[in-house]
């Protein structure tokens, strides 16, 4: 399981809707997850939805024809007309300039848990459930990178949320503790592969040779539209 998390500060929405549980003997997930229907202008949270679980399983309580619960079949009713090979489900790609965004296709027929596997959330999935008529409107990122290695520090950077505020994301080891099934940042689970993008040198202490060494390593896989490190623009001016 590699999946970077990153947190918001406890005073936004978002953080106070997180209700996310790792199971520490299961080494298992129960994520808050928010699925975003935008062709019927409809969005739904649930919450422990175990990792385990493909995305078909997850959609079918949502848009089957018949084992959907009535009330949300209506809601739905436009996806409900379509069968499963006229949908996709995207997940926005993190880390990226506003007037570049980007999303990772997910695979219907895969459990959450592989669909997440190297991606970076913000503190729970938000899904994008799409017909085919639409697809053309989520680009998609480019090649994945090399997963980040997992590292003790922890780093900051600055988001922009949908309402056009600033947020300040910190990027810490997920963790669990063991008295307790909800995700805490003291207790690295054993067994899982969970980090977050973190450097034990900072620009700061970094030698300037070895800053523009890494830079110039860097600018030749950084994908356009990715937001880069601006400690390394002001040292490039």
């Amino acid at each position: 399981m590699n999946i970077t998390l990153r947190f918001l500060p406890v005073t936004f929405t978002k953080s106070k809707e997180n209700s996310t549980f790792f199971i520490q003997k299961e080494k298992r997930f129960l994520w808050h997850l928010k699925l975003i229907f935008p062709q019927s202008n409809t969005e739904f949270s649930k919450k422990s939805v175990s990792d385990d679980q493909s995305l078909i399983q997850i959609l079918t309580a949502y848009i089957h024809p018949t084992e959907s619960d009535p009330v949300t079949r209506q809601k739905l009713k436009m996806y409900v007309n379509y069968p499963f090979n006229h949908l996709k489900v995207f997940l926005k790609a993190e880390g990226r300039k506003a007037n570049s965004v980007r999303y990772h296709e997910l695979d219907l027929e895969k459990s959450l848990r592989e669909n997440l596997s190297g991606k970076t959330l913000i503190e729970y999935p938000v899904l994008y459930v799409v017909l085919r008529d639409y697809w053309k409107d989520f680009p998609l990122k480019g090649a994945a990178e090399p997963a980040p290695a997992c590292m003790s520090s922890a780093t900051r950077n600055v988001w922009m949320d949908q309402e056009g505020e600033k947020e300040e994301v910190e990027e810490k080891e997920v963790v669990a503790a063991k008295d307790s099934p909800h995700v805490q940042e003291s207790f690295r689970p054993g067994g899982t592969n969970i980090c977050t993008r973190a450097r034990e040198m900072t620009p700061e202490t970094e030698a300037p040779q070895e800053k523009r060494a890494k830079r110039g390593a860097e600018d030749g896989e950084q994908e356009e539209g990715e937001i880069i490190d601006s400690s390394d623009e002001e040292d490039r001016n």
